[in-house]
């Protein structure tokens, strides 16, 4: 995490600095994404819903879910309303596990490795991605490797109504994606590649076979790395206060993924019994 703060804090000011518009009511694209990228650097907690959906192999998956996010220290709690499943994962407690409850067994409690293969089967994402942070700094490491090419990639398209949010429309287009050849290195994982090009773990995974496995990959694998991260999207921002309401992907097979957030409520105070998993509202 304090990799996309330390993106944060270096591209945010000079995107604004880029583009100074002088018209003061009518914002850049470059100053929307600048604010949006301030806006996500000083969240300290956040609280929502999520409706997500992904397109896992042939199918394309619709979820919903409840998530309270403390910043520092790390504090994540995950609800999925139609599965009646629980996660909670706190820093430095539990050994690095987190504790999931299921309405479907109620009795047990399960200690899970958030990034093995039970909590990542079906996921395009591990529990560390939820929130705005991982968004944003996909964005800005994006942006960061061509800056030369913002006007290209990023654009301005109007204001779009959504939960009844005035929010920008930003359309984000990347007509060079593509799939490039790569070697592994010793000690390398999907994550760590992933990582590196910026791009998603999950669909290297999922178009080098490897859907099910997580360790270190062995030296010399050949593989093939989608980047950037997808061809086309559409970014919506709320007007008030620059976070992101909504994002949809494309890839070369249409939809990748997309996420809605809404009854977003941001730094707000949580008391410290709502990451315990003896809060009387939880299951576990």
């Amino acid at each position: 995490m304090k990799t996309i703060r330390f993106v944060l804090f270096i591209l945010t000011p000079l995107l604004f600095f880029s583009s100074i518009n002088p018209k003061k009511n009518v914002l850049s694209c470059r100053e929307i994404i600048g604010h949006m990228l301030d806006s996500v650097r000083n969240i300290r907690t956040q609280k929502f819903d999520l409706k997500s959906i992904e397109h896992v192999g042939e199918q394309i998956l619709i979820a919903e879910s409840f998530i309270k996010i403390n910043t520092n220290p790390k504090k994540i709690y995950f609800k999925s309303k139609l599965k009646g499943i629980e996660i909670l994962w706190v820093e430095a407690q539990n050994k690095g596990n987190a504790r999931v409850h299921s309405r479907n067994i109620p009795l047990i409690n399960f200690d899970l490795d958030p990034f093995g293969n039970v909590m990542r089967k079906d996921q395009h994402h591990t529990i560390f991605d939820l929130g705005f942070s991982y968004i944003a700094a996909t964005i800005a490491n994006t942006i960061l490797k061509n800056p030369q090419d913002f006007d290209k990639h990023f654009a301005a398209a109007g204001s779009v109504l959504f939960n009844n949010r005035d929010c920008y429309q930003i359309v984000i287009s990347y007509p060079e994606y593509k799939y490039i050849d790569y070697t592994t290195k010793k000690g390398e994982t999907v994550s760590s590649i992933a990582h590196q090009f910026n791009t998603s773990d999950f669909k290297i995974r999922q178009k080098n076979d490897l859907s099910s496995y997580f360790g270190t990959i062995k030296e010399g694998k050949k593989l093939l790395i989608p980047t950037p991260y997808s061809n086309k999207g559409i970014m919506l921002i709320d007007k008030k206060t620059f976070i992101p309401t909504s994002i949809t992907l494309y890839d070369e097979n249409g939809l990748y993924e997309s996420y809605e957030f809404t009854n977003i409520k941001i730094n707000r105070t949580f008391m410290s019994d709502k990451f315990l998993s003896t809060f009387k509202e939880y299951g576990f």
